[in-house]
């Protein structure tokens, strides 16, 4: 699920899905070579925190890049393990309902072939195929995430988290496909929150070219499409995103044109 502005996030979103993260990677002890942390969560382990008052890195998802490898009923084990937590297989996803909201948790393959559709896996799971996946799984870091979980445990896990460079390709490939505008905001706030610097961000993404991402040609199209100027697709849903469709209001011109050229500055940071 992805609200079009950050403000429609609950403040304790992020603590939910953090408790869900430790609860499934936890559980899923089995399966942890076969797996690895994208999407949202993804993008706020890979961050520095935004300063008071700004947009952060925010969630509702839990997202898992997984291995075709860990077929031959490891997935029935998956599903039977995650219904002991409550979560629910519906519609293609794992949900959980809260009080005041539904969490997702969702399964990623590539299984170097499609660029679309899904991969039918045992126990009738059906996994989306999302080329860069598989570049995901290969090129990642594990950093300690410590927390409670969703039954009130504290933990303290090494996890596995997709590299910057694998991220920037599946999150351009992911605008490029729904156009949502908690993508933008995602992809500009990951490359220049960078753990390591926004230069090192940029050099992940030109090492994923150098290694033929299965997802890089869709990326490049969604980069060259969507954020070629202040007013493209791209930089216009990042600023609307971030400023709570407040974005073209004449009082708030200046923000929305400095996020809108900083959106565009990295695109062709990204295609050079």
């Amino acid at each position: 699920m992805k609200h079009d502005t950050f403000d429609k996030y609950p403040a304790d979103s992020l603590d939910l899905t953090q408790r869900a993260l430790l609860t499934t990677w936890d559980c899923l002890a089995d399966f942890k070579n076969d797996l690895v942390l994208v999407g949202g969560l993804a993008v706020r382990y890979l961050t520095r925190r935004a300063e008071v008052g700004l947009p952060d890195a925010v969630t509702l998802d839990v997202d898992f890049g997984i291995s075709l490898g860990t077929s031959n009923g490891a997935y029935g084990s998956i599903r039977q393990t995650l219904a002991a937590h409550d979560f629910e297989w519906s519609q293609g996803r794992f949900v959980r309902t809260f009080e005041k909201l539904n969490l997702y948790i969702d399964l990623l393959t590539d299984d170097d072939k499609a660029t679309a559709g899904n991969a039918v896996v045992d126990d009738g799971l059906s996994v989306s195929i999302m080329p860069g996946i598989h570049r995901a799984l290969e090129c990642h870091r594990i950093l300690e995430i410590s927390g409670k979980t969703l039954l009130g445990v504290e933990q303290r896990l090494p996890i596995k988290v997709a590299e910057v460079g694998p991220m920037l390709v599946l999150k351009l490939n992911a605008f490029d496909g729904r156009k949502a505008p908690k993508d933008a905001h995602d992809i500009t706030y990951l490359a220049m929150n960078y753990l390591d610097g926004v230069e090192s961000a940029v050099a992940g993404f030109a090492e994923e070219k150098r290694m033929e991402n299965r997802g890089m040609p869709r990326a490049l199209h969604s980069l060259k499409s969507f954020f070629d100027r202040e007013n493209a697709q791209g930089p216009m849903s990042c600023a609307a995103f971030r400023m709570n469709n407040e974005h073209e209001l004449a009082e708030r011109m200046e923000e929305s044109l400095r996020i809108r050229q900083q959106c565009v500055t990295l695109a062709q940071a990204l295609l050079s």
